[in-house]
């Protein structure tokens, strides 16, 4: 691996009491006028170096807007998807970014003003005039109907040589890998039987398996539906599950052993008729809607792997009120134990875009992780008492292909790791499932999520250590209102960037990101480097 660029305006350790400006900070919200991009990042452009063995493509998907047409959005995640993908080759860097081309953003665009709703809120139409419909169906006795937008902007990933954009309340979106150009969305030849396809999948590499899953909610009589998919290379669909538990309203991330699945049936989401009420007339919105309930359960769902799976073979383990987004490391160490970090959100968590800086109420419910214990034969879950990390983080990535194997060992998480405020995320930790050790590289700016990428692509499932890779992030530098892509040794988080990627322009916050060995610009078009001066 190369070494660590020299120490300056990329230092390791920078002043750890220096505010920063929340106003600046807002403006990493804000959309650049260019918005979309494709071009070679000059070399002059690249402090440090990018490492010859760094090879492939870094994916990375968030909203690209927060206006339509001069109406305001109420939350980040309400806005169209923007597509990132970063490409190393011989130490080159190719930027594109292009917006996720969905129905709805169309038809916005030809109409030049907001049309469609937003899960978080945003809303073309008056309360008022909401309520008037809803009313006027009562009258007629028609069902009324909501047009949200599928901003297809939480994650983005490749496989099987298709790049999926999702959203997880709509269908995904397929984009051509060479170009992000939008092809439509994706049913996958018919297999989402629910319309739905959640942010996080996982991979299991040994059986060359993509798992992912779609969950909608339970209204009224009707119970909520959980169906589990398994794709090969070619979207084959070799193993499908459905199921209906009570409780299991939302599901943003899950995790993936030899197996089980295991999801968590958070507290957080009940959606009542009353509720639905609210949602038709304009007062409220699904992610308004998300908090704390203290009647529902707190609950991880334990569901056997093996094809077939019936009800009564699921297991429903109590832990603690609290909503979990995200899984760190899990490990089945024999068949009836296993162990897992997850952070954990408490009872006073909500959707508030808080001080126009996250996506949460982070100051006031910060995200904790936790380790967990389940054991299967007793039908038990064991919370660790105090956190595993001490401070506030978000956003945990992992090896994308030893998740749930014994090997898998370090977390890669955006936190914010210096006294006295819980936010902005300003850095990354890197903590080991083992050891319980930690590492932390204190950025200059404000960090999006921490994407770890193999050094040995596709063949690290088996060779190499667990951290055998680098760390991919993006970087906000507020005072000059421009991204940097930051390039960690994977091994050594806290010596800094071995590399920094400094764009000369600005794009938004992101929210997930994925990485591919696979190369879509082509070797040939690779500029030969220029001498640095």
């Amino acid at each position: 691996m190369a070494h660590a660029a020299s120490p300056g305006e990329s230092s390791a350790n920078p002043d750890l009491s220096k505010p920063i400006d929340v106003k600046k900070l807002r403006k990493g919200w804000h959309a650049s006028p260019k918005e979309e991009y494709d071009y070679w990042v000059p070399d002059a452009d690249i402090e440090g170096s990018v490492p010859l063995d760094l090879k492939g493509t870094f994916l990375r998907n968030g909203p690209g807007l927060l206006e339509v047409y001069g109406t305001k959005l109420k939350h980040p995640i309400d806005g169209d998807g923007m597509v990132v993908a970063l490409t190393f080759i011989e130490g080159r860097v190719h930027l594109r970014a292009k917006f996720v081309a969905t129905k709805e953003r169309l038809e916005e665009q030809r109409e030049r003003k907001l049309i469609y709703r937003g899960q978080m809120g945003t809303n073309p139409n008056s309360a008022v005039r909401d309520t008037a419909v809803l009313m006027k169906n009562f009258l007629t006795l028609s069902w009324p109907t909501l047009r949200f937008r599928n901003p297809s902007n939480t994650n983005v990933f490749y496989w099987g040589g298709k790049i999926l954009t999702v959203y997880e309340t709509k269908y995904p979106h397929c984009l051509d890998p060479h170009t992000l150009e939008t092809l439509g969305e994706e049913t996958l030849n018919g297999a989402l039987t629910l319309k739905a396809f959640a942010a996080h999948f996982r991979l299991d590499m040994r059986n060359k398996r993509l798992v992912c899953f779609g969950v909608v909610p339970g209204v009224g009589s009707r119970k909520p539906s959980l169906a589990i998919y398994e794709f090969d290379d070619k979207w084959n669909l070799m193993q499908y599950q459905m199921h209906h538990i009570d409780g299991l309203n939302y599901a943003h991330d899950f995790l993936l052993l030899r197996d089980y699945y295991v999801f968590h049936m958070t507290p957080f989401a009940d959606m009542t008729f009353t509720a639905g009420l609210k949602v038709f007339a304009g007062l409220s919105s699904p992610g308004e809607l998300m908090k704390y309930y203290s009647h529902m359960p707190s609950r991880f769902v334990v569901i056997p792997r093996h094809k077939g799976a019936a009800h009564q073979d699921i297991k429903l383990l109590n832990t603690e009120p609290c909503h979990i987004f995200h899984f760190g490391n899990a490990v089945q160490k024999d068949n009836d134990t296993i162990t897992f970090n997850a952070v954990c959100l408490g009872p006073k968590f909500n959707m508030t875009f808080e001080r126009e800086m996250w996506l949460s109420n982070a100051s006031v419910a910060p995200g904790n992780m936790y380790k967990f214990t389940l054991d299967l034969s007793k039908s038990t879950c064991v919370r660790s008492k105090d956190p595993a990390d001490p401070a506030n983080v978000e956003y945990p990535t992992v090896h994308p292909y030893r998740h749930g194997l014994s090997t898998s060992r370090y977390s890669y998480l955006m936190s914010s790791d210096r006294t006295g405020y819980k936010l902005p995320y300003r850095d990354v930790v890197k903590h080991d499932l083992k050891g319980g050790t930690r590492q932390v590289w204190y950025s200059q700016g404000c960090v999006g999520e921490p994407v770890f990428v193999p050094r040995l692509g596709w063949a690290s499932i088996d060779l190499g250590d667990d951290d055998d890779g680098y760390v991919v992030v993006q970087l906000y530098i507020p005072e000059k209102h421009i991204t940097e892509f930051a390039v960690l040794d994977a091994k050594h988080v806290d010596q800094g960037p071995l590399a920094r990627i400094k764009l000369k322009h600005h794009i938004l916050y992101g929210f997930h990101g994925t990485s591919t060995p696979e190369v879509f610009v082509g070797d040939s078009h690779v500029p030969k480097a220029s001498a640095k001066l």
